[in-house]
């Protein structure tokens, strides 16, 4: 399934790679884990290799499929978030691990936060940092960017869907 080195994406974190998989004795019973870093937030994990199926764990997207994640920052999402649910929405949303769901979030938050005259509430705020950093992150790896460089092709295709 997964070995030393792939890079990953895991749902809340963002891209990062399998440093090692070791194996540990928990209750007398021995498991793998897989040991996973997040240079982006420097987070370091161990996931049991029993549970990356409903973890959500993933490959980082094919260099082919950064277009879409570039139109989905300019569109946002097909069926825009409703007021009451957005909260609740857009937390699902980043719990997904999907690169094309951040993208979407990062636009609809952004747009949000340009419409409001005194910006975005604390929780929008956190989540649209969330966004920006899981897109950022999966970005950086896919296409071999230096953070800075992940942020401003995030924000030029914001702009680009502003004109």
């Amino acid at each position: 399934m997964f070995k030393v080195g792939d890079n990953v994406v895991y749902p809340y974190h963002g891209a990062g790679k399998i440093q090692d998989i070791e194996e540990k004795n928990v209750l007398g019973e021995t498991q793998s884990y897989y040991i996973l870093h997040f240079p982006l937030v420097d987070v370091t994990l161990m996931l049991q290799e029993s549970r990356i199926d409903q973890s959500g764990l993933r490959k980082v997207i094919s260099s082919s499929e950064v277009n879409q994640v570039a139109d989905a920052l300019k569109t946002g999402p097909e069926t825009p978030l409703s007021s009451s649910q957005f909260s609740r929405d857009t937390e699902n949303l980043l719990k997904t691990g999907s690169i094309i769901d951040a993208a979407h979030l990062v636009s609809s938050l952004s747009k949000k936060q340009t419409e409001r005259s005194n910006g975005l509430h604390i929780q929008d705020r956190h989540h649209l940092q969330k966004a920006r950093q899981m897109v950022a992150s999966e970005l950086a790896v896919v296409q071999e960017y230096s953070e800075e460089q992940a942020y401003e092709f995030i924000d030029t295709n914001l702009l680009e869907e502003a004109n």
